[in-house]
């Protein structure tokens, strides 16, 4: 028996942050929530996003983004959070205890190999550590026919023929 093991305080919470620019938050990216919620429960589930905006690539501010998700999907303001590192969502953890606390950063496929090194270690379905000591990355299913939010930006920015055409395809 490892002795680290038995003195290893025991996991209570999960928390579980799904971060990104959502510029804008669309329906993949709500049904990944959903899966998130599904899987680890509604008190349990996270958005973490910026208020970082440029007019081309992240036109949208931290309120802006909340009301789209608020309004539009139904997503509670106090599940939206905004961060400043997106890996290292202290604004999100720091009321938890670092110690009973697990973290899993909620990524799509191609982000979860980013996460790698001392601190991150895949989630494989169980309770281990507090984020003090590790951080899990829980590599999000890919959707079906996954939506670009490039794509969304541009219909947005069309006129209003092009963005009907867009959107209905």
């Amino acid at each position: 028996m490892n002795l680290n093991e038995v003195d290893k305080p025991k996991v209570k919470k999960t928390v579980v942050v799904y971060s990104g620019r959502f510029q804008p938050f669309h329906k993949g990216h709500f049904a990944t929530y959903q899966n998130l919620v599904k899987k680890f429960g509604s008190d349990s589930v996270y958005i973490g996003t910026s208020n970082v905006t440029d007019s081309k690539k992240s036109p949208f501010n931290f309120n802006e983004k909340v009301k789209i998700m608020n309004t539009m999907f139904g997503i509670p303001s106090n599940k939206i959070v905004q961060v400043k590192n997106p890996y290292a969502p202290k604004e999100i953890l720091s009321p938890f205890d670092g110690k009973t606390t697990q973290y899993i950063a909620a990524v799509g496929e191609k982000d979860a190999s980013r996460l790698k090194g001392k601190y991150f270690k895949p989630y494989n379905d169980k309770a281990g550590y507090g984020y003090e000591e590790i951080g899990y990355v829980y590599a999000v299913p890919s959707e079906k026919n996954p939506i670009s939010g490039t794509d969304v930006r541009s219909w947005l920015g069309g006129d209003s023929k092009d963005k009907e055409k867009n959107f209905l395809k």
